[in-house]
């Protein structure tokens, strides 16, 4: 190999000197970016903390968070969870208190069917009636308890006439199925039935009543069925 010369050697040191200076130009000034950068993030992160009270500002990881009460979730079996509502006590209809009610019986209050002086507390406090737990058991067509529904449907009462609590004493309790439902309102079968007479003259003219709207239910049932076999026949002549 031969040796370099001089002149050679000087251009070689010329060039190493000039890529070493380039080097430390190009070091200070991404170092002088960086500072400013960080300045700049810190003169604005102490702004926004003056603004909003000290807070953090979230990041891209906390941005779409939610945090859930796992306790309060249910697995509904269908692929997702959902979390149960619960309504505010406010919200609720009180039910009746039965303690609240005086009860004011006399040595001379029996059953009206037996005679016994074993009342039934609630009948005697909700529907004022002097009647025993035994008699109710033996006597249901009379002393049975009916829901607002099967009211309307045995009876065919209406919401307005069941809501009159100078017709139809109530006992409303809470919902056996789901207590955030709405509660439960009883009535007493015979009530429902003393007016249902007056209302309809007589338990023959409410069997009437229910054969006339069961004819017209199925009157518009039938009618509907001819309008939709006309539609079809007349669709099936025009295709």
């Amino acid at each position: 190999m031969p040796e370099l010369t001089a002149e050679q050697l000087a251009r070689i040191e010329a060039n190493r000197k000039q890529a070493k200076e380039r080097l430390q130009a190009a070091e200070a000034s991404s170092s002088s970016a960086v500072a400013g950068v960080d300045k700049g993030a810190a003169t604005q992160g102490a702004g926004n903390s003056n603004e909003t009270g000290g807070r953090l500002r979230a990041s891209k990881m906390t941005r779409g968070y939610y945090e859930y009460n796992l306790s309060t979730m249910r697995d509904t079996k269908a692929g997702f969870i959902e979390e149960d509502k619960v309504e505010s006590p406010e919200k609720k209809r009180r039910v009746l208190d039965l303690d609240t009610i005086a009860l004011e019986l006399s040595a001379q209050d029996s059953c009206v069917e037996c005679g016994s002086i074993d009342l039934d507390v609630t009948y005697f406090k909700v529907f004022r009636t002097q009647v025993c737990k035994a008699c109710i058991e033996k006597i249901p067509d009379k002393y049975s308890l009916l829901t607002k529904t099967e009211a309307k449907e045995d009876y065919l009462l209406t919401d307005g006439e069941l809501r009159d609590r100078d017709l139809f004493p109530v006992w409303e309790k809470a919902n056996p199925h789901k207590s955030t439902w709405n509660n439960m309102l009883l009535y007493l079968r015979r009530d429902l039935e003393r007016f249902a007479i007056k209302k309809w003259n007589g338990l023959d003219g409410l069997d009437k009543e229910f054969d006339r709207r069961d004819e017209d239910k199925r009157a518009r049932k039938e009618k509907k069925y001819r309008r939709s076999v006309a539609g079809k026949y007349s669709r099936s002549f025009q295709v």
